[in-house]
């Protein structure tokens, strides 16, 4: 089954040596793991069971993120084409192995449907929910209204064994909006405001922006002679000189770069927001240098497409974080996981450099694209030549000795 796996991806456009390579990397310990338990034959319980190991073992730190997630991904192709006869280029994201019964399937979607929702944030409150379902379900628990607070205690004590902060921030903020929901609709008998009521701190880092001599030593290595180094190349080039988010950048359209006015114009994922930023000369010498004499023939109108065949988009913002994470281990920068030195991180230079050139942090926040001060006010934390300035001396503070 794995070879008419790769057969449909051939048939779809991927090369055959990187499907060949593709089978060596990703599909062998597939392979492996079934024939270690004594099994010929594919099984779908089975295959779970390989995608759970290959999480534990992501988990436990034996594996990075970057094989944890080619590894997982492939299964989960292996997965749908059984089912379906078909290859699955983009992968379902988080929260999909959380599988509901009938039941809560159906409450789940009433309350998406119910919640007016942001679109950027529909995706961690279906999180949320899938995964308490899910719990509850594991638990034997078939119906939301033997849910009472003790069982919703015991299930946040287990997200905080398992869970960073901020995850658990999310996840006491959407339960107190899911049970209010429930309550109104004749769920449950309680809402259970007053439980919900506890505060959690939610975690706050700064982390560090990408410094200069980084950035040019990670450009050095991109091979601007290659179709993949132009695109690379121009999009590192609009993470640091104009701060665009990696989403942006994997969504710019063609149309939205006004050549003639000299700007890029578009609306921002995160906040829904348009933003004019100014095409600079370095930038717009690489967008041209790529499309002209890099980007793949295509109907598409994103601007940035795959280096290989399908043609496609690229539409995860992931695979910018992750190709500039390679370009860093090229040029012998090491990473360490939340180091805050990935491609956020030009982001933030670009911050900073307003803030030191004395740029007004309204100024800025219009730049960026934030849609509160607050936000743009932590790049004033980075400035560290003039937060110098500030501090006090010494002077009438007596010193005491012991």
């Amino acid at each position: 089954m794995i070879d008419q796996v790769l057969a449909e991806a051939m048939r779809l456009g991927q090369k055959p040596h990187g499907a060949y390579r593709s089978y060596w990397e990703i599909y062998n310990p597939i392979t492996t793991f079934f024939r270690d338990r004594g099994l010929e034959d594919y099984s779908p319980e089975v295959i779970q069971e390989y995608i759970g190991w290959v999480t534990e073992k992501y988990r436990n730190g034996k594996i990075k993120r970057e094989r944890y997630s080619m590894l997982t991904t492939a299964a989960r192709r292996v997965a749908h084409f059984e089912r379906t006869g078909t290859y699955l280029w983009n992968v379902p994201k988080r929260g999909s192995r959380y599988e509901l019964d009938a039941y809560y399937s159906e409450v789940m979607e009433g309350f998406l449907a119910g919640g007016d929702f942001h679109p950027n944030t529909v995706g961690d409150v279906e999180w949320v929910a899938r995964r308490y379902f899910h719990w509850l379900q594991r638990e034997g628990i078939t119906e939301i209204r033997q849910a009472d607070q003790e069982i919703i205690q015991k299930y946040l004590h287990s997200c905080m064994e398992e869970m960073r902060p901020t995850s658990i921030y999310n996840v006491h903020l959407y339960l107190r909006k899911l049970y209010r929901f429930l309550y109104e609709k004749g769920y449950t008998e309680n809402s259970y405001e007053t439980f919900f009521a506890f505060k959690i701190c939610r975690e706050s880092r700064m982390f560090p922006a990408a410094e200069d001599g980084m950035v040019d030593t990670v450009l050095n290595v991109v091979d601007r002679q290659t179709a993949t180094g132009k695109r690379d190349y121009a999009i590192i080039l609009l993470g640091y000189v104009l701060g665009m988010r990696s989403i942006d950048i994997a969504r710019l359209k063609l149309s939205e770069i006004l050549w003639s006015k000299g700007e890029i114009c578009f609306v921002q994922k995160k906040t829904g927001k348009t933003v004019t930023l100014p095409l600079t000369t370095d930038v717009g010498e690489a967008l041209r240098d790529y499309i002209l004499n890099g980007r793949p023939r295509t109907d598409y109108e994103q601007v940035f497409i795959r280096a290989l065949p399908p043609f496609r988009p690229i539409k995860d913002p992931c695979c910018i974080n992750d190709q500039f994470r390679v370009y860093c281990r090229r040029a012998g920068i090491s990473r360490e996981a939340w180091d805050g030195r990935g491609f956020h991180s030009l982001r933030r230079a670009a911050g900073k450099r307003m803030v030191t050139s004395g740029t007004s942090v309204n100024t800025v926040a219009q730049v960026m694209g934030h849609t509160s001060i607050d936000s743009t006010k932590k790049y004033i934390a980075l400035d560290n030549e003039h937060l110098a300035e500030c501090a006090l001396d010494f002077s009438g503070i007596e010193v005491e000795v012991q």
